[in-house]
């Protein structure tokens, strides 16, 4: 199975990058010509987005066509773009981010400063004409998501607050923010792509993407440490066992409460080789002092 996911990886880079590459030319050329790695990256969280939507499809019954393929392409970009906003450019443009969001939400007004704000809205326009976003499960998974950022961009720009409340309880919240900003993500994703789902399949489904969350936070350690950026795995003491603690649990439950299908096969073998392979991520970047990016291969 192993074998298969990573076929799978390689097929669905390769579209992602057909859905993405004519975006990027068209309205940030720059992404790409720039001598660094952010496009591959992007490309990269696309892939991994697209592996998850594939595998949340199938778990609901719906057949990942070449429409649910090019819709978790673009919800990959758009994180990709979103995220970037929130984390690395520092607090001003993150909070500037988290308030023009609210204002696209509650309002549906967006001015376009710059190509990347550009690529930006050219990748979330052509979600929203792909996908009735009114459609109320789908809309309050959007509006979940982004509270879920709030929260982790407001704890951030209140560090010094955070600080002074016991080491329990900023780990705690610290959980929570990751939980809750991979879970939404994963259900945005979801709604997205395979309207009506099981309610008995939907904590799961959010549990999944909570472990890409964790997965991620404990890959990015070193990265993260340099940004200045706290996050549970990497306040924790053992960060490893505590992911190890995570990842047997949630997999036990996504293993005996999904639906016996392929959709179940592949995202609980796509999270194995996810978190092998940013485990083997962590200790190329503390070796070779953060210059290394090894995502799945």
């Amino acid at each position: 199975m192993l074998y298969a996911v990573d076929r799978l990886v390689r097929k669905h880079r390769q579209a992602v990058s057909k859905e993405l590459g004519p975006l990027v030319r068209a309205h940030y050329p720059a992404l790409i010509d720039k001598d660094d790695i952010e496009y591959p990256k992007m490309l990269e969280l696309s892939t991994k987005m697209t592996m998850a939507g594939h595998a949340c499809s199938e778990i609901a019954g719906f057949q990942f066509d070449e429409h649910r393929l090019a819709l978790s392409a673009l919800y990959g970009g758009c994180c990709f773009l979103a995220d970037s906003f929130i984390d690395e450019y520092g607090e001003a443009v993150a909070r500037e981010y988290i308030d023009r969001f609210e204002l696209l939400l509650t309002k549906g007004w967006f001015e376009i400063r710059n190509e990347r704000e550009q690529l930006f809205y050219a990748i979330l326009s052509r979600i929203f004409s792909r996908r009735d976003v009114l459609e109320p499960m789908l809309r309050q998974a959007i509006f979940s998501l982004f509270l879920a950022q709030k929260r982790d961009v407001v704890l951030r720009l209140n560090a010094p607050t955070f600080r002074a409340l016991p080491r329990s309880r900023q780990l705690a919240m610290l959980r929570q923010c990751a939980r809750d900003r991979g879970g939404h993500t994963i259900m945005v994703l979801t709604c997205l792509l395979a309207p009506h789902v099981p309610l008995r399949y939907q904590h799961l489904i959010f549990l999944a993407g909570a472990l890409f969350m964790f997965i991620d936070d404990h890959g990015d350690c070193s990265a993260d440490w340099r940004s200045n950026r706290i996050t549970y795995m990497n306040q924790v003491r053992f960060p490893e066992l505590t992911l190890g603690g995570i990842v047997d649990a949630t997999m036990r439950k996504l293993v005996t409460g999904l639906p016996d299908n392929p959709g179940k096969d592949l995202i609980c073998t796509f999270l194995f080789r996810y978190f092998v392979t940013r485990i083997e991520k962590h200790a190329l970047e503390q070796k070779k002092g953060g210059l290394s990016w090894a995502v799945y291969e």
